[in-house]
């Protein structure tokens, strides 16, 4: 695979040039955040209370993170138990999807089916599951899509 040319990505997944004024004082109040600009902003809006606008989030979908690598992101909130799989939280409801060692997207699939037949799960997330199950259909039929399993290590402060 050829080299990317060019400078890589600043946040790791796609990004904007946008061009701001603001106050002299809520610049300097953003360099208390971060000495970078744009990362202050990324900052603050990543620790923000959810709100409405985060409801026009999908509960599951593929996101960027370098290059044309994608991690599988949920809302934690509605995805709270899949069977071999472990719901890694990234920052408010999104969470990034990690299958036991050994497993596979077919075992993805098959954490899924088995969720939706417990009995007592709440109709919002059988909605979900149901939605996850066909996207994950999708994704898998796409063939500008490969998957591959990698192990991670989640280090947790005591």
């Amino acid at each position: 695979m050829p080299a990317r040319r060019g400078r890589p990505s600043k946040f790791g997944r796609p990004s904007q040039v946008v061009a701001l004024t603001l106050p002299e004082e809520v610049v300097r109040g953003l360099r208390r955040v971060h000495a970078d600009l744009a990362w202050a902003i990324v900052n603050l809006f990543e620790k923000r209370p959810p709100g409405p606008a985060d409801e026009d989030q999908a509960d599951a979908e593929l996101v960027t993170i370098a290059d044309r690598r994608s991690l599988i992101v949920v809302n934690r909130r509605l995805f709270k138990t899949l069977p071999g799989i472990q719901i890694i939280p990234l920052h408010g409801d999104r969470a990034f999807l990690a299958l036991d060692a050994g497993r596979g997207m077919a075992d993805l699939e098959l954490a899924v089916i088995d969720r939706l037949e417990a009995p007592a799960i709440e109709a919002r997330e059988r909605k979900a599951l149901t939605a996850f199950r066909t996207q994950l259909r999708k994704w898998r039929h796409d063939r500008t899509l490969r998957f591959h399993t990698r192990a991670i290590i989640v280090v947790e402060r005591v």
